[in-house]
């Protein structure tokens, strides 16, 4: 009795496997992409890309703009600065010869 089992569990077991195996081939075609959805996705991550690159680009515009403003803002403070130096250094000179006499 155990030996007529024994193929119908064999037989069972393959059922199953094929079964099993059809369910993956199925789960497989499902998630297969056509070399046109590629081409397309890839489409748009070029141009993803792209858009990015020209985003980047004109930022990358308006800071150099703004770095030379800053530059030149920065060297008209170091004129400013300087020339208050001078003039403060005179000044000085000119308050240290009042009080030592030596303004004669």
């Amino acid at each position: 009795m155990s030996q007529a089992r024994e193929p119908e569990d064999r037989g069972r077991e393959i059922d199953r496997e094929l079964i099993s195996m059809n369910r993956r081939l199925t789960r497989l075609e499902d998630s297969q992409v056509t070399g046109r959805e590629l081409k397309e996705s890839f489409g748009r991550v070029y141009d993803d890309i792209d858009d990015l690159e020209l985003y980047m680009g004109q930022r990358f515009d308006v800071m150099e703009q703004q770095f030379s403003e800053l530059k030149q803002r920065f060297d008209r403070l170091e004129i400013e600065v300087r020339d208050l130096r001078v003039d403060l250094g005179g000044k000085m000179d000119a308050i240290l010869r009042q009080i030592t006499g030596m303004d004669s």
